[in-house]
C-alpha cells in the first residue's frame, strides 16, 4: 500500500535514478556498505534524556554522533572522548532514528534499482524492530508516552520511517508476512500511544500527525486518517494556524525548518492517497520552502531567533534537498538561485554528515560545498531530473508581517539589519520583542545567540531579555507578549520600520516603541517608552567595543534575581555615569570599521560586564544602558565605512557626515522624514507605510492581574476552612492514568487566622517516596530534582504583585522537618512556615504565610494554587500530580512552573 509513490511513479523515477541522478544513487548506496558488510544490532536499552549525556564536560558542546561507535563519543570542539553510560543512552536516541531511516534509505534504493540485497537489509531492520519494540518500557518519559525514546515526537519521527520503508517494500514486493508483523507489533501499538498524546499547535505535533496519517494508511483506518489530516491538531490545522500567511512557522526559523519537514510528509501522503488539502494551505506550505532564504544572514546562516541552534548554515545537504523538494512542486526562482549558489560557490568541502543522518533530528552540520550527489533518499525519489537555469538572485529586503520580522539588506545583501517585533513564538519564544540584529558579511555585530541545551541551566540565560539586544524594564525580563507593526516602507537606499508593544506588554504600566531607519551606510535606532510611573529602562548592546569617553569603576550589577532575568550569569561588572545631553561614542574592534553613537534622553548609567557568548563559545563583554524615567528614549546610530562622523539629538536626530554634510531625521505625520544636506544642496526622503491604528497585535499581550473574578472564595478567621477534594479530575498524568497510578487522592484545606493564611494538605498514599536530601542530582533536566519526589508545590499571588511567590516543599525525616525551595523566577521574599507529619492514610503538610506579607487593608485579594507531586517507587521521574486548579492534562514539561491564570482567586478577610 503506497504512502509516497505508487508503482507507476516509481517506474518514472527509475529512469531518473539511473540517469540524471545516477551519482546520487551511487553515493547513497555507498553509505549503506558498512551495514551490508557488518550488519547491525538493535539496542535493548530505552533512550534517556539527561543534562550531561552526550555533552562535553568542558564546554557543553554536543558530542558527535557516530552510528558505528556506541561506546566512544568525541567532542567536535576539543576532541575529548567520552564513554559514560549516559553518553551511550544519548547515543541510543540518534541510533534508533538513524537505523529506522536506513530502512527507508535501503528500501528506496531497492525500489529504484532492484538491488535485492538492499531490500533484504530494509526487511531485516523492520523485522528486528518488530521483535524488539514491545519490550521497551513506556515509563520515565520527559515529553509524552513512548517506548523507544523519552518523547512522543521522536517515536513519531521513527514510526514515519518504519511506515515509509514498509510501504516502499510492499509496492515492489509482496512482503505479506513481514507487513503483518510490522503492523501488529509496531504500527498499531505505536500509533495508539502517539494518538493518546496531543500537543496542540506545537511543532512536535506536526510529526505526531504525520505518523498517525502514515499509520492510518497502512492500517486502513479511515477514522484515524481523517483525524490526522482534518482533526483539531491535524495536518490541515497546522498549515492553517502554525504556518502563518507569509509561509513562516510561528515559532521562528529553526522550528520552521523542523515543522516544515514534518508537513512535507503530511502533505505528500495526503496527496498520494487522494486526500487533497485546500489550495490556500498548500500555497502556504509551498511558500515555506523559501522561508529560510528570506531571512538568512549574509553568511547564509539563519537568524538564531528563539530556541534555535546557533548560526545554522544553509550550506547543508538537508537544505539543498528541501529546496529541490520545493522545486519538484512548482518553479521558484528563489529556490533555483539558492541551489545554484549552494552547488556553485567556493565554500570548502567538508563531511556533509549525511551518512549519520538520524531522520530529521540530527544537529546541523558545518557549512560545506555541495553537489546533487549529496542529497538524501527523498531527493532521489522526488527531486527534479534537471534543475532550471536561473540568474543569480540578489538578496532583497523583506517584511514578514505575519511573523513580525522586518529585514533590510544593503550592499547587494552584504549588510543586514532586522527588527524582530511580532510573534512571541509560543513555548519556544524568548522575551525579546523589539530585538535588533545587525550583520556585515560574516561579521555578526548585534547578534541573537539562540539557545544551547534545553536541559542545561544555561537555558535560562539564553531565554533572558538581557541575552538579546532588546529593551526591558525594572531589571526583569520582558513579559511574554507580541508586538504590533506601526509602519514599514523600503525604497532600497532608505527604509524604515516602526513597531510597538502596547501598554503592559513588556512590563507593568509600560508601553515601548522602536523605530529603525536604514540608509546606505548607517542605521538609526530610536527606542522610546512611556509609563504612568518612573521605571528603570534597560537596553543591552551585545558588542565588545571601546568607549573612550566614559570613566568606568568596578561595581556589582544587580537586577532581577530569577535565572531567566539573566543577571546571575554576569560577572566583572563596571559602570560609568552618562550626564544629561552626552553622546557616547563607541568603536568596535573588528574588520568592519564599525562605529556607533548612543544618546540617552536623560542622565544614564553605562554598564559593562562579562556574560555568556553563543552556546559553546567563550564569554564576551556586553554593555547595558540604564535610564530612570517615566518617559524617555535611547537613540543610537551605527555606521560602517567611516562616513558618519557624529550624532546630535534635539528637535531632530542629526547624523553628521564631515564638516558640511548632514542628514536630519524627524518623525512626520506621514511617517519618517529624512532631510539630506550636501554642502548648500538640500533634498529629502519621506518614508511612509504607516499602518492603521487598528493593526492587530501578533498574539495577546499580558494583562496584569490586579483584579479577581466576581465570585472569589472568601476566607474569614471566624469560619472554618474551605476544603477541596482532589482525585481523578485533579490528576495530571504521565504514562499511567489515575487508576493505573493507584488512584491517588488529597484534601486541601484553606483557612485564615488573625495572623496567618493557612494551607493544609492531606495526601492519601500507601508508600511515601521521598528523594533523600543527600541524593545525587540525577541531572535529568534543568528543574530542581526534588520535583521527582512526593511533596507539594505552592503558588500565591496578591494584588499589586508583579510575579507570584512559589515554593517546592518536600518532607524530610524526622518530621516535621521539610526541605523548601523557592521556585526559580518567583518571589523569594514572602515568609513561609512549613511542616509535615505521617498519618494512617499517608502524610499531611501544613503551611502558614503571614497576612502582613499579602498587603494592607481588611480585604486581601489573592490567588492560590496547590499541586501535590506523586512519585512512584523505582521511577526516575515523578508519576503525576494532583492540582487544586484541576487536572485532565499531562504532567510533561510542567516542571515546577504554573501559570497564574490557573490560580484559584480568593479574598482573605481580616478581623
Amino acid at each position: 500500500m503506497t504512502l509516497l509513490l505508487d508503482a507507476a511513479r516509481l517506474e518514472t523515477r527509475r529512469a531518473v535514478a539511473s540517469g540524471p541522478l545516477a551519482e546520487l544513487t551511487h553515493s547513497l548506496r555507498a553509505d549503506l556498505e558498512p551495514l551490508l558488510r557488518d550488519g547491525f544490532e538493535v539496542p535493548h536499552e530505552k533512550a534517556l534524556l539527561s543534562r550531561d549525556g552526550g555533552r562535553c564536560e568542558r564546554d557543553g558542546t554536543l558530542l558527535r554522533f557516530d552510528p558505528y561507535s556506541p561506546r566512544s563519543h568525541t567532542c567536535p570542539r576539543c576532541a575529548a572522548v567520552y564513554a559514560r553510560e549516559r553518553d551511550y543512552l544519548w547515543w541510543v536516541t540518534s541510533y534508533q532514528l538513524w537505523l529506522a531511516e536506513r530502512a527507508v534509505h535501503a528500501a528506496s534504493l531497492h525500489a529504484l534499482t532492484g538491488d535485492r540485497a538492499l531490500g533484504q537489509l530494509a526487511e531485516r531492520i523492520l523485522d528486528a524492530y518488530a521483535e524488539r519494540y514491545l519490550s521497551y518500557p513506556n515509563r520515565d518519559n520527559a515529553l509524552g508516552p513512548t517506548r523507544v525514546f523519552f518523547s512522543t515526537y521522536l517515536e513519531s519521527i521513527w514510526l514515519v520511517q518504519v511506515c515509509v520503508a514498509l510501504s516502499l517494500l510492499e509496492v515492489v514486493d509482496d512482503g505479506e508476512s513481514l507487513g503483518a508483523r510490522v503492523r501488529e507489533r509496531i504500527i498499531e501499538p505505536s500509533s495508539t500511544l502517539i494518538a493518546s498524546f496531543d500537543e496542540g499547535g506545537s511543532n512536535r505535533q506536526v510529526w505526531n500527525a504525520a505518523a498517525l496519517l502514515a499509520s492510518a494508511r497502512l492500517l486502513d483506518d479511515a477514522a484515524l486518517s481523517d483525524r490526522a489530516v482534518f482533526g483539531p491538531s491535524g495536518i490541515a490545522a497546522h498549515l492553517a494556524r502554525g504556518l502563518l500567511q507569509d509561509g513562516s512557522w510561528y515559532e521562528g526559523e529553526n522550528y520552521h525548518v523542523f515543522a516544515h519537514r514534518g508537513l512535507w510528509y503530511g502533505v505528500a501522503v495526503s496527496e498520494a492517497i487522494g486526500c487533497p488539502l485546500p489550495p490556500e494551505l498548500v500555497r502556504r506550505f509551498e511558500e515555506g520552502f523559501a522561508l529560510p532564504l528570506l531571512t538568512a544572514l549574509p553568511d547564509l546562516t539563519i537568524p538564531s531567533r528563539r530556541d534555535s541552534q546557533y548560526a545554522i548554515s544553509l550550506r547543508q545537504w538537508r537544505f539543498a534537498e528541501s529546496f529541490e523538494l520545493g522545486l519538484a512542486r512548482r518553479d521558484d526562482a528563489r529556490l533555483s538561485a539558492a541551489l545554484g549558489r549552494l552547488y556553485g560557490d567556493a565554500t570548502p568541502r567538508r563531511d556533509t554528515g549525511r551518512w549519520r543522518s538520524a531522520a530529521d533530528t540530527q544537529p546541523h552540520e558545518e557549512a560545506s560545498s555541495l553537489t546533487r550527489a549529496d542529497l538524501g533518499w527523498r531527493g532521489l525519489l522526488f527531486a527534479p531530473a534537471d534543475l532550471p537555469r536561473t540568474a543569480e538572485a540578489v538578496d532583497r529586503s523583506v517584511l514578514l508581517e505575519a511573523q513580525g520580522l522586518a529585514v533590510f539588506r544593503r550592499d547587494a545583501g552584504r549588510t543586514y539589519v532586522a527588527l524582530d517585533y511580532g510573534q512571541s513564538g509560543g513555548g519556544h519564544g524568548h522575551p525579546d520583542r523589539l530585538n535588533i540584529l545587525l550583520a556585515r558579511g560574516v561579521d555578526r555585530i548585534l547578534d541573537d545567540y539562540g539557545t544551547g541545551s534545553y536541559v542545561d541551566p544555561s537555558l535560562h540565560w539564553y531565554r533572558s531579555t538581557l541575552a538579546h539586544n532588546a529593551p526591558f524594564f525594572d531589571g526583569v525580563s520582558q513579559r511574554r507578549s507580541s508586538g504590533r507593526l506601526l509602519a514599514h516602507e523600503e525604497r532600497g537606499a532608505a527604509g524604515w520600520v516602526a513597531a510597538e508593544v502596547p501598554m503592559h506588554g513588556l512590563a507593568r504600566d509600560v508601553q515601548a516603541q522602536r523605530s529603525v531607519i536604514v540608509m546606505t551606510d548607517y542605521v538609526v535606532d530610536h527606542l522610546e517608552w512611556t509609563s504612568s510611573r518612573d521605571v528603570a529602562a534597560f537596553l543591552p548592546i551585545h558588542v565588545h567595543a571601546e568607549v573612550p569617553d566614559l570613566r568606568f569603576l568596578e561595581e556589582p550589577l544587580r537586577g532581577g534575581t530569577a535565572a531567566e532575568d539573566g543577571f546571575v550569569y554576569l560577572h566583572h561588572s563596571e559602570r560609568a555615569r552618562i550626564p544629561e545631553g552626552t553622546i557616547v561614542h563607541l568603536r568596535r574592534r573588528g574588520p568592519e570599521n564599525l562605529e556607533a553613537w548612543v544618546a540617552p534622553s536623560q542622565p544614564a548609567v553605562w554598564w559593562r560586564a562579562i556574560a555568556p557568548g553563543p552556546p559553546g563559545s567563550p564569554e564576551r563583554q556586553l554593555s547595558l544602558i540604564e535610564v530612570h524615567a517615566q518617559r524617555g528614549s535611547i537613540t543610537s546610530v551605527w555606521s560602517w565605512g567611516g562616513v558618519v562622523t557624529g550624532l546630535s539629538v534635539a528637535e531632530a536626530i542629526v547624523i553628521h557626515r564631515g564638516d558640511r554634510d548632514r542628514h536630519e531625521h524627524r518623525r512626520s505625520p506621514a511617517g519618517w522624514s529624512v532631510t539630506l544636506y550636501a554642502g548648500v544642496a538640500r533634498s529629502s526622503i519621506d518614508l511612509g507605510g504607516v499602518r492603521p491604528a487598528s493593526s492587530p497585535v501578533a498574539g495577546q499581550a499580558h494583562t496584569p492581574r490586579g483584579d479577581v473574578p466576581l465570585h472569589p472564595v472568601r476566607l474569614r478567621a471566624t469560619q472554618g476552612p474551605v476544603t477541596f477534594e482532589l482525585g481523578e479530575t485533579a490528576y495530571r498524568r504521565s504514562e499511567a492514568s489515575w487508576r493505573e497510578a493507584g488512584a491517588p487522592r488529597a484534601e486541601v484545606a484553606l483557612s485564615t487566622t488573625q495572623q496567618y493564611f493557612v494551607i493544609e494538605v492531606a495526601v492519601q498514599k500507601a508508600e511515601l517516596v521521598v528523594r533523600p536530601p543527600d541524593a545525587p542530582d540525577p541531572a535529568l533536566d534543568n528543574e530542581h530534582p526534588d520535583i521527582h519526589s512526593d511533596g507539594v508545590q505552592l503558588y500565591l499571588v496578591a494584588g499589586g504583585w508583579d510575579r507570584p511567590a512559589a515554593w517546592l516543599v518536600v518532607p524530610e525525616e524526622p518530621a516535621p522537618r521539610v526541605r523548601t525551595h523557592v521556585v526559580n523566577g518567583m518571589r523569594g521574599d514572602i515568609p513561609l512556615t512549613a511542616g509535615w507529619s505521617r498519618d494512617a492514610r499517608g502524610y499531611a503538610m501544613r503551611f502558614e504565610i503571614p497576612l502582613d506579607a499579602l498587603g494592607g487593608g481588611r480585604s486581601l485579594p489573592i490567588a492560590v494554587d496547590v499541586i501535590v507531586n506523586e512519585m512512584g517507587a523505582g521511577r526516575l521521574r515523578r508519576r503525576g500530580q494532583l492540582a487544586l486548579s484541576g487536572g485532565g492534562d499531562w504532567i510533561y514539561l510542567q516542571g515546577d512552573r504554573q501559570s497564574p491564570t490557573r490560580f484559584l482567586p480568593m479574598v482573605v478577610e481580616r478581623g
